[in-house]
């Protein structure tokens, strides 16, 4: 019988061992999981942020072509036409230059064949151009890196008209 008191009461104390060991491991996963959700929550506030700010650079950027557009209003009735071209060039060129450095690019249209993921074939025209060429950019198509941003409104060459014998047209 010793013996079996003996087993019991070591029995017993593995018992009582496994189960501190449990209720440590349940305390660090209880703890590992408030990390984790105050992390996760941490990173969502962050995304947030990001996001919400995300045009603050290029905004900021922005701001000098903003100043010039305003001081071109405030010039003078009787200024130069030229001079005041000029200016508008000038204002048209910063903000230009601000965009490309970003990742816009202007997609090449006019003497171009007509390609209908850039293009878009608002009219076709009778041209001497073969069938099938841009003829006329009404809009400019523009990519953002390497999307599509908008498409170029075009005309399209259906080609040149052929006179007929009896004075009616071919195409």
């Amino acid at each position: 019988m010793d013996k079996k008191k003996h087993w019991v009461h070591r029995l017993k104390e593995r018992l009582a061992e496994l189960e501190k060991e449990c209720k440590e491991y349940k305390d660090l996963y209880l703890r590992a999981r408030a990390d984790f959700e105050n992390y996760k929550r941490a990173m969502e506030q962050q995304w947030k942020t990001t996001v919400e700010y995300a045009s603050e650079r290029i905004v900021a950027e922005l701001l000098p072509v903003l100043d010039n557009f305003q001081r071109a209003l405030q010039i003078d009735e009787n200024a130069d036409t030229q001079s005041v071209l000029e200016g508008v060039r000038m204002i048209y060129n910063q903000l230009k230059s601000i965009l490309e450095k970003e990742g816009l690019r202007a997609i090449e249209a006019k003497g171009q064949s007509f390609d209908p993921r850039y293009h878009e074939a608002v009219s076709m025209v009778e041209s001497a151009l073969p069938a099938g060429m841009v003829v006329e950019e009404y809009e400019k198509g523009y990519l953002f890196k390497d999307k599509l941003l908008r498409p170029a409104k075009v005309a399209v060459s259906r080609g040149q008209a052929v006179k007929s014998t009896e004075g009616g047209e071919q195409k």
